[in-house]
């Protein structure tokens, strides 16, 4: 009897990613800037990835940002969305001699044998795993003995604004509230998983950081055309009156806006975790980043 519990809908999820394909380019740039910061930890590293594989590639941009020094010779882009994959397929330029493959696959549902990835990347994907605590097991076992895993996941915080002037408006006029944002993941949570795992030097890092839109309309326009759709089981099937979303904008404006602008915090938890082996790599370093989030995207950021 299989007990797992199911949080998010993997149909409702590869149909969200799937029908963004037309304006990604213009709304990957979250997804762009985390995946520059997460591929500079991999920068100071000195060690060789010969075999890496992508969980969650969205359009491919990955390799082009890829360290040199690196040395990765086959790479594998794996993407829940086979829209995603056939336009990474088109954007990416064979320049070098790395064998590039791209899979459609569930990340639930890993198909790799043991020992056979010298560094597993995922960037802002792992958020809708339903059972991450095996995800994250599976992908331990796939690794190399000393091999790395290196994630970005959105935290606990995230998109926090959002879900309260929701939640407040539909409870003023309904007296009940409705699930409409995912139930991210607590950073004490997130080094508890590796930990419990078996993953060698765990490191969590963090960023905070705030994008301003013009009101919550714009804010939700921008959620959904990153893929990002509320993809929960539970969520409302139909759509939300109008009435509920215009207080909820009003709530959002008074209590979350400056410059006459709302604000949407964006929690970003960094993973990072070493397969064991007699000879393990040094931790990385947290705030290793020579960049800051906030000038690449023009937002505000905080260091809680």
């Amino acid at each position: 009897m299989d007990n797992k519990i199911e949080i998010f809908s993997k149909q409702k999820i590869k149909l969200s990613r799937n029908r963004v394909i037309k304006n990604i380019v213009k709304k990957n740039y979250l997804f762009d800037e985390i995946n520059k910061r997460l591929l500079e930890r991999l920068s100071i590293i000195k060690k060789k990835f010969p075999n890496v594989l992508e969980i969650g590639s969205r359009i491919g941009n990955t390799l082009n940002m890829f360290p040199k020094n690196s040395f990765t010779k086959n790479i594998i882009l794996t993407d829940i969305s086979r829209n995603m994959l056939n336009e990474a397929k088109k954007r990416i330029i064979r320049k070098n001699k790395k064998n590039i493959f791209f899979i459609n696959l569930d990340e639930e549902k890993i198909p790799f044998k043991e020992n056979k990835f010298d560094l597993v990347l995922s960037n802002l994907y792992l958020h809708w795993t339903n059972d991450l605590l095996s995800t994250l097991n599976n992908i331990n076992l796939i690794l190399k003995p000393d091999g790395l895993f290196l994630a970005s996941i959105f935290g606990s915080d995230t998109l926090h604004e959002l879900k309260y002037s929701i939640y407040e408006a539909e409870n003023f006029y309904k007296n009940k509230i409705t699930p409409r944002v995912s139930p991210f993941l607590r950073i004490q949570d997130a080094g508890m998983l590796l930990q419990k795992i078996g993953y060698q030097l765990p490191v969590i890092d963090r960023d905070v950081v705030k994008i301003y839109y013009k009101d919550l309309f714009s804010l939700m326009h921008d959620i959904k055309n990153m893929g990002e759709s509320n993809s929960l089981i539970e969520r409302k099937k139909n759509f939300t009156s109008k009435k509920i979303l215009n207080l909820a904008n009003k709530i959002y404006k008074k209590k979350f806006s400056k410059n006459n602008k709302i604000f949407a915090t964006y929690e970003i938890l960094y993973l990072t975790g070493w397969k064991k082996h007699k000879n393990q790599q040094k931790p990385l370093k947290p705030g290793s980043a020579s960049k800051r989030l906030s000038e690449a995207l023009d937002a505000k950021e905080e260091n809680l």
